[in-house]
């Protein structure tokens, strides 16, 4: 200031910027002086990097006494400008270089932070299972902000599940980074046709994705099996594995079991078998359940073994099912017989306890907004001493994308033969789900008369909840349950009740940095005779009552990391028990706490919750309040690469029930690609009222194994190609032709390499549609057809043909002088070639810039993706178009990459 002042020179900045004009600063420099002499001098800009200014960084002046100069500035920002505040400075100096006057003006570049991920290779075949696959995935950085990256590299794995690898690294601005990541696949996956490892890219340190892509690792055998890749979503992949273990407990029991569960395929349809089987050393006859044998074909299934049918009325036991599913899986039958016996080789006879038959029928099963199942079930129950017939109805469907409903109606008829009396019964449920004003809502409801002889005999139940978002933030809610349970039997002398009535309600509040916070209101009603006996009033069907208001607070907290996390909740109200007039104090405070493979709870309850529990201590004569403590520990850890599994846990309780007691677990897990071996043991300690009692038990088992297997209900049958070099392009196998060893085959998209006979074979393929689709190779190619097997051989010829060579490079032409910041890149630049006007492949140009394609004879376009060129480049010539002829190999014209030049602005002012 005070050389400004002397020297009566001063500067002024005008931002004149545009809008539309986002990448240039468009300033006026005002100069006026003020003294009485003439001044000469200069004005020197300083810009920081990725900003050029177009006029040049400095400018003589020339001022007489009163004179006004304007001066023009235009400075662009470049791709490469780092993101944040920039300061550019302004000096004026006078002749003897003395500072006269600086200013600085702030420019903030907003960020870009623009990532791209590609795979350099989308496709990697292998046939030899000790070698190591490569994977080398391209990150381009687009923006102007030096990224901080995180690459997860997704394996899929049979006997492990999928596996995540992370390569993290930075990538500058405008810059490329080649992340490779290389890994042995299990000889399992191996025996896959085809396996996909995709490549997720993160940004750090918030974890936010910015791109994907995936890379097909390809089995070129000359040998393989069909496997249906969209198939595997829905797992019918069978794993194949048996099981046989040992294990004890206590001190005079002894088991040993063998399980296991594996299909294979059929010229036509499938099998799949499941088997368990144990035995223990006190019982003279093994055990075999969940045991059962499936053939599948076509749309058809049949089942004969255990059969576990979890319908209105479930019936559990040996039987046989059969089920038919229409070709569009839209419509389905299911009938089956079941004689409710527990093992398949029961000594009882058959039917002994009971059987049963059903039939469901479905249609719309693939619409999960309108469907319709009716059903019909028959059960002989000797116990009940009845014979029960049930038939209802089941529908689903949807009004709007808001409102969905559920109703079921089914009516029964049982025959009492005994005492000759057939009693008529009824069932009822609805649920439903929907939206009003921004108020969630769902209810369910049911209700079945006291002799219903389905699964919830005697029942009605009313659930409803409410929920929804106050003042943006907030969220509320109100959950209410009416229940009453009063089932009623003709052979048993039990006339059970029981009513409970239960509302929760409370509000969340939103998160406060790594705090959550909710309150909440309970009421609380029971009322049963399920447990008189307890209170030493047998015979009474007097139900009693207990009663419970409760006020709730709960509060969570997660570390910024989010590897840390625990809750902890309090709730405090009065109790109003059986026999009691005055109201009691009961509280329950509970915590939990999880990092990663760490699990911690407590629990301490004061008085009594349930009926149960104060009928359990008034059974024992206990006068103070119930009191419960529970404490546990959980750790779950993988070690070395997910080949070893620890799981473990210690709990303790002390109640008036249990007394204290103690238990632990741990278990430990060995997988291997064919074998894993596991070892469990756990501990079990509870003593109450001089009653001691010691548990211990401990297991061994072995897993094998075998060979997965994609299991396919329809025809199947085999190619077999035969794969040559045509020479004399006549499509024949003759004089001067020769096998095609190694030549790579693709059919749909499984690759083959053919074996040293010229030969490949693909086995287990379902009847239909094929295409042989091409794979450019140097020197040969054949044609893309399309076939149709309908046969279970199907024979094939492959006649190859002499390609072409296509060759091309790329090259920079620029003025270094009048050129924008740019940073040139030669590798990675990416071409387009196609055909007829539709797209054939694309090739990358190597670190030397240049590329190369194998086509077959005929005429092609190829076209530069100007995507992949750097910031402030272009290139006027982006297509080319050329003939391939056989043999021959076609040298492109090279494609030019110019640099963008200066656009200086000039503003005359005067006369």
């Amino acid at each position: 200031m005070p050389a400004q002042n002397s020297a009566g020179i001063t500067l002024e900045i005008r931002n004149e910027s545009r809008v539309d004009k986002g990448n240039i600063i468009d300033l006026i420099l005002v100069l006026k002086n003020e003294s009485n002499s003439h001044f000469k001098g200069k004005v020197e800009i300083n810009i920081p990097s990725g900003f050029r200014n177009i006029s040049g960084n400095k400018t003589e002046v020339d001022m007489k006494s009163g004179d006004h100069l304007f001066l023009p500035v235009k400075i662009l920002i470049n791709n490469n400008a780092v993101a944040g505040a920039s300061s550019i400075a302004f000096k004026l100096t006078d002749a003897q270089n003395a500072l006269i006057v600086k200013k600085e003006i702030t420019y903030t570049v907003a960020e870009n932070n623009s990532m791209r991920i590609i795979p350099e290779n989308p496709v990697i075949y292998t046939n030899n299972v000790n070698d190591s696959v490569e994977i080398r995935a391209r990150v381009s950085n687009l923006g102007n902000k030096k990224q901080n990256v995180t690459l997860v590299f997704k394996i899929p794995e049979i006997t492990h599940g999928t596996i995540f690898t992370e390569k993290t690294g930075t990538v500058g601005v405008q810059k490329d980074s080649v992340f490779v990541f290389r890994f042995l696949p299990s000889k399992l996956l191996m025996r896959s046709s085809q396996f996909t490892v995709n490549i997720a890219g993160f940004r750090e340190p918030d974890k936010e994705i910015f791109g994907n892509a995936p890379v097909s690792v390809q089995n070129i055998s000359s040998t393989q099996r069909y496997q249906d890749r969209e198939t595997d979503i829905f797992s019918n992949v069978s794993k194949n594995t048996v099981t046989a273990s040992y294990r004890h407990v206590g001190e005079n029991l002894d088991m040993y079991q063998l399980i296991g569960s594996g299909g294979f395929n059929l010229p036509s349809g499938y099998i799949f078998v499941r088997g368990n089987i144990y035995a223990m050393n006190n019982n003279s006859d093994p055990v075999i359940n969940n045991t059962y044998i499936s053939y599948r074909r076509e749309n058809s299934e049949f089942t004969l073994g255990n059969i576990s049918k979890l319908l209105e009325l479930s019936l559990f036991g040996r039987g046989v099912d059969y089920t038919f599913t229409s070709s569009d899986k839209d419509k389905k039958i299911e009938v089956g017989f079941v004689d409710q016996s527990f093992s398949l080789i029961e000594r009882n006879s058959f039917l002994k306890n009971g059987y049963g038959f059903y039939a469901k029928g479905i249609l719309g099963a693939q619409n999960a907004s309108r469907s319709i199942s009716g059903t019909y079930i028959f059960r002989n129950d000797p116990y009940d001493k009845a014979k029960h017939n049930l038939l209802g109805t089941d529908m689903q469907y949807s009004l709007n994308k808001d409102w969905k409903m559920n109703t079921k109606i089914y009516s029964g008829l049982s025959f009492y033969e005994r005492i000759n009396v057939t009693k008529p019964s009824l069932a009822l449920e609805s649920q439903y789900s929907g939206i009003i004003k921004k108020v969630n809502l769902n209810g369910n409801y049911f209700y079945s008369t006291d002799y219903y002889p389905g699964n919830r005999r005697g029942m009605l139940q009313i659930q409803q909840n409410f929920s929804s978002r106050i003042f943006k933030d907030h969220y509320v809610y109100a959950n209410v349950t009416v229940s009453n349970l009063s089932p009623k039997f003709y052979f048993y002398d039990n006339a059970m009740q029981s009513d409970n009535i239960r509302l929760d309600t409370g509000i969340n509040f939103p998160r406060k940095g790594n705090f959550g916070l909710g309150v909440g209101y309970q009421y609380q009603e029971e009322n049963s005779n399920t447990y008189n006996n307890f209170f030493t009033i047998p015979g009474n069907q007097e139900p009693k009552q207990l009663k419970a208001q409760r006020f709730t607070q709960y509060v969570t907290w997660s570390s910024p990391d989010k590897k840390h996390s625990s809750i902890i909740g309090i709730e405090t109200g009065l109790v109003n028990y059986p026999n009691v007039d005055h109201p009691d104090y009961q509280m329950k405070l509970s915590g939990n706490y999880n990092y990663k493979w760490l699990n911690v709870n407590c629990t301490y309850q004061y008085g009594s919750y349930f009926l149960s529990e104060y009928a359990f201590s008034r059974m024992l004569d206990v006068n103070n309040a119930y009191e419960k403590l529970s404490l546990s520990a959980f750790i779950n850890k993988s070690f070395f690469s997910e080949k070893v599994n620890v799981s473990s846990g210690l709990s303790y309780t002390n109640d008036v029930l249990y007394g204290k007691s103690p238990s632990g677990f741990i278990n430990l897990k060995y997988s291997r690609e064919w074998y894993g071996i596991y070892l469990n043991s756990s501990w079990f300690n509870y003593s109450t009222n001089h009653f001691n009692n010691n548990l211990f038990t401990v297991e061994a088992g072995v897993t094998v194994n075998f060979q997965a297997t994609t299991l396919n209900p329809g025809k199947k049958g085999e190619i077999q190609a035969f794969v040559y070099y045509d020479r004399n392009n006549n499509n024949i196998y003759d004089n001067g032709d020769q096998e095609a060893a190694g030549y790579l085959i693709m059919l749909n998209t499984i690759s083959f390499k053919a074996n040293k006979d010229g030969n490949i074979m693909y086995k287990s393929i379902p009847f239909g549609k094929y295409a042989l689709k091409q794979i450019i190779q140097q020197g040969w190619y054949y044609d893309e057809v399309e076939f149709e097997v309908n046969k279970h051989h199907h024979f094939l010829e492959i006649p190859l043909h002499q390609n072409g060579t296509s060759k091309g490079k790329v090259i920079y032409e620029f003025d270094a002088k009048k050129v924008m910041d740019f940073t040139p890149k030669l590798g990675g630049i990416i071409f387009n070639v196609f055909r007829n006007d539709h797209f054939l492949q694309r090739v990358i140009t190597d670190d030397n810039g240049e590329f190369i394609s194998f086509l077959e004879s005929g005429d092609y376009r190829i076209e530069l993706s100007v995507n992949s060129l750097p910031a402030n480049t272009y290139c006027e010539r982006i297509t080319s178009d050329f003939k391939v002829e056989a043999g021959k190999i076609i040298n492109l014209e090279p494609f030019m990459i110019k640099v963008k030049e200066k656009n200086i602005r000039v503003k005359k002012f005067g006369n």
